[in-house]
């Protein structure tokens, strides 16, 4: 399942993607002709806030919440999505991401966290490097204790 997002949905389609949902959010506001045009030429759900927007593509959601947590709610209870590939997309710009060799990491991470951490990710489109930090346990605790599910959180 992909979707689209409009740019009031900016931390909705950053938590979408930390689910491993494949979510295009647009860098700069966008005219409804031309979100549509993308959700409908990449075969995208719409998700919205815009009660007009939403109306004229019919594989849309209007989203009713103004908070991020509660968005994400909605669009789990509504697609019933689960956590299966959580963490495997770049939460910035949306790439897959692939495990890469740590030594490749040496001097592009700090080095406490080069020295106290074995497995890393880097996103090939943009060259952001994550790791299994306190920031994603946090996350991945939030999304296990507003949600209700476990996704990769060992």
């Amino acid at each position: 399942m992909k979707f689209v997002t409009d740019h009031m949905l900016g931390r909705l389609a950053r938590y979408l993607r930390l689910l491993g949902y494949d979510t295009f959010y647009p860098e700069k506001p966008l005219d409804d002709d031309s979100i549509i045009d993308i959700a409908r030429s990449q075969e995208r759900v719409l998700l919205s806030r815009d009660r007009v927007l939403c109306s004229r593509y019919s594989n849309s959601l209007l989203i009713k919440s103004e908070n991020y947590l509660e968005q994400l709610k909605e669009v789990i209870d509504r697609f019933n999505l689960d956590g299966k590939m959580m963490l495997s997309r770049c939460s910035v710009c949306n790439t897959p991401l692939e495990k890469i060799e740590k030594e490749k990491v040496k001097g592009r991470v700090p080095e406490n966290v080069f020295l106290n951490h074995e497995e890393f990710y880097i996103c090939p489109g943009c060259g952001r490097i994550y790791w299994m930090g306190s920031h994603t346990k946090r996350i991945i605790e939030t999304l296990e204790e507003v949600l209700g599910f476990e996704g990769r959180g060992d």
